[in-house]
């Protein structure tokens, strides 16, 4: 056993990918017991082990419930613990594993997550690909560091307007694409603002709905926008969660809705794209003018949408979460627009247990219609009345992710964003900085910082 953990503590390193108590996988001893019985020994051996050495419960492998954490044995008997994004490191070291850090300081380093250039811009943006390689070479397909190279243009016209006229070709081939498959007219000179990720509540999508009712209201009411807006959501939601299930029928009420009201149509028109999926992504994400990531602070591990949509000219809105802030870094903050309650702020209120939803309900007028309008008759004759009801429940009795605490400051900061892209010499030179600033963000600097830090592999030529 003493050789074996000493094979396995010079072998194996834990990368955590989220603070989500779902994925921190905790399993009863006794199924374990029943599914995989040789292994018990072990386990309870190492526990042991833990045990002699440290007395905090925090750190135990079995707790008194009889739980196995899986990720605890990781940390002890390996010897690297790495976060995926600057502030997902950072809530590892001084919350959700605090306990660990203390006795293991060493182990805990950042590894930023990467995306591959190849795929989100090479293969799905060959005219952004290959305006660069007329601009500035070639090299940023080796060294994504290279894509500075673009910053020496930024006050020139001529490369300025070719990314413009990129977007509008590549929105254009997505109005296409979505006519097609889901027989659905946009307006390619609208703005597409684009949610494409997981269906989860921490992504808050449910937030991007209330503030798509509070646009359809304000229409209704007169106040039209400058330009028409196209809400796009491209997600899938997990069978047994409920919830998730739920917002997606909002979202497709809304669809309904909106896109079939004279009066609203005109100016704005929600999409949730069915059966979406990595090729209708290859399609969205150079289309998109806005980029929601508008997680709950602390809950977003990294990202790497915000990255793809970023490679390819598309403007941040989002929270101060998971590799937003990296974003936030790079590009400034006259080239992103960031909003909402800090990381710091949400592990307060969830450490003291005092966040309550309805309090914001009852205190704002624009909170209270959003809310009452899922389930309006307008609403309900188009939808079940079942789950409108149940994900109305869950927002005013429940809100585990805080939608509603950043409500107000989400729709005044999306409304600057959609006023921003109306001046276009402006939003050009931020496309620009966007695309110049995301070499950071390649898989080819990931994966070195893995490799010289915690791999050490050797490279054969």
């Amino acid at each position: 056993m003493d050789e074996a953990i000493k094979v396995v503590g010079r072998t194996c390193a834990y990368t955590n990918h989220t603070i989500l108590a779902e994925a921190l996988e905790k399993w009863p001893l006794e199924y374990l017991e029943q599914v995989v019985p040789q292994l018990i020994p072990y386990i309870k051996e190492l526990d042991k082990r833990v045990r002699a050495k440290y007395r905090s419960p925090k750190v135990q492998i079995i707790d008194k419930e009889k739980r196995v954490h899986m990720a605890h044995i990781d940390i002890h008997y390996g010897f690297s613990v790495n976060g995926v994004a600057a502030i997902h490191t950072e809530i590892l070291k001084n919350t959700e594993l605090n306990a660990f850090y203390k006795i293991y300081p060493e182990k805990f380093n950042n590894k930023t997550n990467g995306i591959t250039f190849r795929r989100w811009l090479l293969s799905c943006n060959r005219e952004l690909a290959d305006m660069l390689f007329e601009v500035i070479g070639d090299s940023y397909t080796r060294d994504a560091n290279d894509l500075e190279k673009l910053l020496d243009y930024i006050d020139n016209e001529k490369v300025l307007t070719s990314i413009e006229e990129i977007k509008r070709f590549k929105k254009r081939e997505l109005v296409r694409y979505i006519k097609e498959k889901e027989g659905i007219d946009i307006d390619p000179d609208s703005i597409f603002d684009i949610q494409s990720k997981r269906l989860h509540e921490y992504k808050r999508q449910q937030m991007n709905a209330l503030y798509i009712i509070h646009k359809y209201l304000e229409i209704k009411g007169g106040k039209k926008p400058v330009r028409p807006v196209t809400f796009m959501f491209g997600a899938k939601a997990a069978p047994a969660y409920i919830i998730a299930q739920d917002i997606i029928h909002l979202l497709l009420c809304l669809q309904e809705i909106v896109n079939n009201d004279p009066d609203v149509s005109p100016y704005m028109k929600v999409l949730m794209v069915e059966n979406y999926n990595v090729s209708y992504a290859e399609k969205m994400i150079p289309a998109c003018d806005i980029s929601e990531q508008i997680s709950l602070a602390s809950k977003e591990a990294s990202g790497t949408g915000n990255m793809k949509f970023m490679l390819n000219g598309a403007i941040t809105l989002g929270t101060a979460d998971g590799a937003n802030v990296e974003i936030a870094e790079l590009v400034g903050e006259d080239n992103i627009f960031i909003f909402g309650v800090s990381s710091d702020e949400v592990i307060a209120h969830y450490a003291k247990a005092d966040y309550v939803s309805r309090d914001y309900y009852k205190k704002s007028k624009v909170i209270k219609e959003a809310v009452d309008f899922i389930t309006s008759p307008q609403v309900v004759k188009v939808g079940k009345k079942e789950r409108l009801q149940r994900l109305q429940k869950e927002i005013l009795n429940k809100d585990w992710f805080m939608t509603l605490i950043d409500l107000e400051e989400y729709i005044e900061v999306k409304d600057k964003a959609l006023a921003a892209f109306e001046d276009r010499e402006k939003w050009r030179r931020m496309m620009l900085t966007n695309i110049a600033k995301a070499g950071f963000f390649s898989s080819d600097r990931t994966i070195e910082e893995y490799n010289r830090d915690i791999w050490h592999l050797t490279r054969i030529d």
